[in-house]
């Protein structure tokens, strides 16, 4: 059965990038709002992974304090959206592993992680409806409610992630992705792609984060177009696939009777298929800038479990 790989290759990934931060402004430009120095200055070290998916070293010299500064903002509003992936999986960021606390109406107690002598613990208080388990089986199954965060600033994050590990020569020739990345609203004009898919491995563990870039072999075959560009962000044993605007290639290979396809990741390509035995997707639509909540339902595995009550 064909899938993502058979039309897909990678095509650049941040376990590639070795560069090193060059405290001297002189030639810098910015790739996200192409300013050159000295109109903008470059005295924060930017991670092309933000360290909200753990710690690491993947930086870049094209990023200007200015946009630095502004994702931040929207990165914050993507750490509260993941928080719970964070916790559950132990992921050391700048701040430490972050404790997970539920949305919860005024009468109710919240759903909450802690980290105790290196020990995940789950205290869902009264709210029984948060979780089941399964003793023959030995798995979980929670209900994380998340406080409220913009998707429309996560689609920012991702969408800046994957300019990233584009070519000067390839963005430049879709330099609108830098409209849609700087705009304050989200546009709805057919040539973004706003749903993102959450996996969760049960076999493979990512030790540090990283971004793959994919592009398509063919972006038309037949009367069906593909997306030029996706990436897949992971980190710990949770991937998000994330598909860039509609390119100029595909815009100008476009007819009206074609059809757009978009091809899933296979996860399980990642796994010890012997160990599992169904796929944990979660689908996020990220053109709402108002905040919202969601409810993720994860499913976790366990040899032995302590119950107080």
């Amino acid at each position: 059965m064909e899938n993502f790989l058979d039309y897909y290759q990678l095509h650049n990934s941040t376990n590639d990038i070795k560069e090193k931060y060059n405290p001297n402004p002189d030639g810098k430009i910015c790739k996200f709002c192409k300013e050159k120095y000295p109109a903008v200055t470059f005295n924060t070290i930017p991670h092309i992974v933000p360290e909200l998916f753990g710690r690491n070293s993947i930086i870049s010299n094209f990023e200007c304090d200015n946009c630095n500064k502004k994702f931040q903002k929207y990165e914050s509003d993507l750490s509260t959206m993941i928080q719970h992936y964070l916790a559950l999986t132990k992921t050391k960021t700048k701040n430490g592993i972050p404790n997970f606390q539920s949305s919860k109406s005024r009468d109710e107690f919240s759903t909450t992680t802690k980290i105790l002598n290196n020990t995940l613990k789950l205290s869902f208080g009264t709210n029984y409806e948060d979780f089941e388990f399964n003793e023959k089986n030995k798995t979980l199954t929670v209900k994380f409610r998340t406080r409220k965060f913009s998707p429309f600033s996560v689609y920012k994050v991702f969408l800046k992630m994957g300019i990233s590990l584009l070519t000067e020569d390839e963005l430049n020739e879709n330099i609108h992705y830098l409209d849609f990345l700087n705009s304050e609203e989200p546009l709805d004009n057919g040539m973004q792609i706003w749903s993102c898919y959450r996996y969760m491995l049960k076999t493979k563990y990512h030790a540090k984060p990283k971004i793959n870039l994919y592009k398509a072999k063919r972006t038309l075959i037949d009367d069906v177009e593909f997306p030029e560009y996706a990436i897949l962000i992971n980190f710990a044993n949770v991937v998000f696939q994330f598909f860039l605007p509609i390119s100029k290639k595909n815009y100008s290979e476009h007819k009206a009777k074609n059809k757009l396809r978009i091809e899933l990741f296979p996860s399980f390509s990642l796994e010890n298929i012997r160990e599992i035995n169904y796929i944990d997707m979660y689908i996020l639509e990220l053109n709402e800038k108002q905040k919202v909540s969601i409810t993720d339902t994860i499913v976790l595995y366990y040899e032995r479990r302590e119950t107080n009550i």
